[in-house]
């Protein structure tokens, strides 16, 4: 006896896709609305942090803000000021000064 299994559900997904065939400009993730999914193009520097830059710059990536992670904001601080939190797509969670958010380039998602 053979049992044929099908799925109750659609098996067409429709989840966003990262590829984008009309990428918006890059923004510093500073710049993004609360909520406004974007995809991390890289880590610049920032010349306020003088010359621990390099290693704010590696504990940033050590965190997972690395290119093509999928983040965004989850919430602002008071009257919408930094620090911000900010989630990646791994669920981690972290709390980011301006300074910091600045270094982090990213490319928003908008929605078709």
């Amino acid at each position: 006896m053979s049992v044929t299994l099908s799925p109750s559900y659609s098996t067409t997904t429709d989840a966003p896709t990262l590829t984008d065939t009309n990428p918006s400009p890059v923004c510093s993730l500073l710049e993004l609305n609360k909520r406004q999914p974007a995809i991390i193009d890289e880590i610049v520097a920032n010349h306020r942090f003088g010359e621990i830059d390099g290693a704010i710059s590696q504990r940033l990536k050590d965190l997972g803000f690395l290119p093509d992670t999928l983040v965004y904001i989850v919430a602002k601080g008071l009257f919408g000021k930094p620090p911000y939190a900010v989630q990646l797509s791994t669920g981690a969670q972290f709390s980011l000064r301006a300074d910091e958010l600045m270094k982090i380039k990213c490319r928003a998602i908008t929605s078709a």
